[in-house]
């Protein structure tokens, strides 16, 4: 995202950070009035088809669409009205449950495949077949979701790859005037365990250096959705099993924990929001609580909101009672929480003021 310093009337001093129209009005849509957000994701693929395989001891890909499509639909219905935005997909979801999107809240859409290329371990992005940014700017979306599979060590080719699909969507978001959400995955290779205390230690660097890269001013990203850059689990005061009843290796402490978040945010030049990563909803909370406490604007969460209401499947009636007793109050809790975020205007991208781009008495004649 680039921000533009238009000069101050007496054509001096410089003073509001600027945007296109359209970006700013979107961005201004998917964040609640404070200018943060609280964001649900229901683009999930994989971990839904598992998640109804499971009925039946099925394979995922035995999963049928309908099933998808109705699932989908009541995570919709339950959760989005209390939310600022939602993420859906444009297979199973937005055709079908567009119209359970209240109005006042923003709309998100997922551009990549939920399938990538693996080329020697190493994970390679690509766009849903015949869907598009294009398509995305006339569907009633105010934004692009797109996840990239990231690390550091990865081969030259790889990371050319992965660099040319960033910034073929930056150019098209630009095109189209949509904000441009780029979610960043680290992810192991084949030899790796990511349950480990080697990968948890690992992961910090990798983190922080894959946002260090594509926070870089030639991808046009106008919101990071990032993972956290450590693991609880293996963090001293809470290895002992508080999530999970499991006991681990510690192999940092609290305060290193947010050091690493302070890092995070030092190389996040535009405002980001904190995703779940499949984590349950007590060990989310507290990523919550330490990212906004860190300068996080929010988050974009899915399974830690709403996977428990799954294990229901195929009762239908039993899903939204769990939805309604369980994934809203928390959902509320989460929005609560933010209160304490930085609003994504009062990011140091834009100092707390943020105006049109071009803004002048012929900018309507002017504006492309």
């Amino acid at each position: 995202m680039s921000r533009t310093v238009e000069p101050a009337p007496d054509g001096t001093t410089p003073h509001r950070a600027t945007l296109p129209a359209g970006i700013l009005r979107a961005l201004t849509t998917l964040a609640d009035d404070g200018g943060r957000f609280g964001m649900i994701a229901v683009d999930q693929r994989p971990p839904i088809f598992g998640a109804l395989a499971r009925h039946g001891t099925r394979r995922p890909d035995e999963v049928r669409y309908d099933e998808v499509a109705l699932v989908k639909g009541v995570l919709v219905e339950e959760l989005a009205r209390d939310a600022t935005a939602v993420l859906l997909d444009p297979i199973w979801t937005h055709p079908h449950h567009l119209t359970a999107v209240p109005g006042r809240v923003g709309l998100l859409s997922t551009l990549e495949d939920h399938a990538f290329d693996v080329v020697e371990g190493e994970r390679r992005s690509r766009p849903i077949p015949h869907w598009s940014v294009a398509k995305i700017a006339r569907s009633g979306a105010q934004g692009v979701k797109v996840l990239i599979w990231d690390r550091p060590d990865v081969s030259d080719a790889t990371r050319a790859h992965q660099d040319a699909f960033v910034t073929d969507v930056a150019r098209a978001c630009r095109e189209h005037e949509l904000p441009f959400v780029l979610e960043l995955l680290v992810y192991p290779l084949p030899v790796e365990d990511d349950t480990s205390a080697a990968y948890a230690r690992a992961k910090p660097e990798r983190v922080i250096a894959s946002v260090r890269h594509y926070a870089d001013a030639r991808f046009g990203v106008d919101l990071l959705k990032l993972e956290f850059p450590a693991d609880l689990k293996h963090t001293r005061e809470y290895a002992g099993g508080a999530f999970d009843g499991r006991a681990r290796e510690s192999v940092y402490d609290l305060a290193e924990v947010r050091d690493l978040l302070r890092r995070l945010d030092d190389v996040a030049s535009v405002p980001w929001v904190v995703l779940s990563a499949g984590v349950g909803p007590r060990e989310f909370a507290v990523i919550v609580e330490l990212a906004c406490e860190a300068g996080a604007s929010g988050f974009l969460a899915g399974r830690a909101v709403w996977a428990d209401a799954l294990a229901a499947y195929p009762d239908v009636a039993a899903m939204r009672e769990r939805l309604r007793r369980v994934s809203v109050p928390y959902l509320r809790t989460l929005r609560a929480t933010i209160e304490r975020a930085t609003p994504w205007m009062e990011h140091r991208r834009f100092g707390g003021s943020v105006a049109v781009e071009g803004a002048t008495p012929t900018w309507y004649e002017e504006y492309r």
